[in-house]
């Protein structure tokens, strides 16, 4: 089994930077001169210019550039005063950090987005509960069941790739939590669109409510009145023409 790159490069080396910028200096001095004549100050301070030069690019590529992708920094949630809301959003953030560094040792491109984008809807969920503690007992099942099974899931996999278990076995074993992540970021936002649910028909019926009201003081017209009366217009318009 061929083993995917990882995620995260090797760091800087500053000193083996130093080293190959400094060797590959005095070897473009060498050349230099060999090849031109290097007379008075003028020739002598452009060759150094020329030295410098590709001693520092070699600096550069010697010390390794730092290209790793990490993760953003996450903020803390604000807490609400309410010692059990405040408790489950810790306890919900918790698990949302030891998945995040799952995450971090997965190199899979594809279940690396899955799970970035699972922690962004987990914290508009927690949020959404901090703005409105009365919602927590809806993401009971999310916390007992969701969050958990995921952590653990991606447990298993990180470690089946680091230890390159190979095997009919693991490699089904693999796919499939790669297809669950899929099934579970839906559940998420699922979970996301459900607390949202009575605020959008408490919307709707304000909506409702207020176009009743217009209705009724003359402030806003229905469909059927303005097809009337547009109708009403038309006949007169066209027995006028007659």
């Amino acid at each position: 089994m061929v083993r995917k790159a990882k995620k995260y490069r090797q760091a800087k080396s500053p000193f083996r930077g130093i080293v190959t910028g400094i060797v590959t200096a005095g070897v473009t001095a060498v050349i230099y001169s060999a090849i031109f004549r290097v007379f008075g100050f003028g020739s002598f301070l452009f060759m150094a210019g020329v030295s410098a030069l590709t001693g520092y690019i070699a600096y550069v590529m010697g010390s390794g550039l730092d290209t790793s992708i990490k993760a953003p920094t996450k903020e803390d949630l604000p807490i609400t005063g309410n010692e059990a809301v405040d408790l489950l959003v810790k306890r919900g953030q918790d698990m949302l950090r030891q998945i995040r560094k799952e995450n971090d040792r997965i190199p899979d491109p594809v279940l690396s987005r899955q799970i970035d984008e699972m922690e962004s809807v987990s914290n508009k969920i927690f949020r959404t509960v901090i703005e409105q503690p009365s919602k927590a007992p809806q993401i009971r099942r999310f916390m007992d069941y969701y969050l958990p099974t995921t952590l653990k899931m991606l447990s298993s996999y990180r470690r089946m790739d680091e230890q390159n278990i190979q095997g009919n076995n693991a490699e089904k074993t693999k796919k499939k939590i790669e297809d669950a992540m899929e099934v579970v970021l839906s559940a998420f936002k699922k979970q996301l669109d459900t607390l949202y649910q009575n605020d959008m028909l408490d919307i709707s019926s304000d909506i409702d409510v207020l176009e009743t009201l217009l209705k009724q003081d003359s402030l806003l017209r229905d469909d059927r009145t303005m097809t009337r009366e547009s109708g009403g217009a038309a006949q007169a318009q066209q027995m006028k023409e007659e």
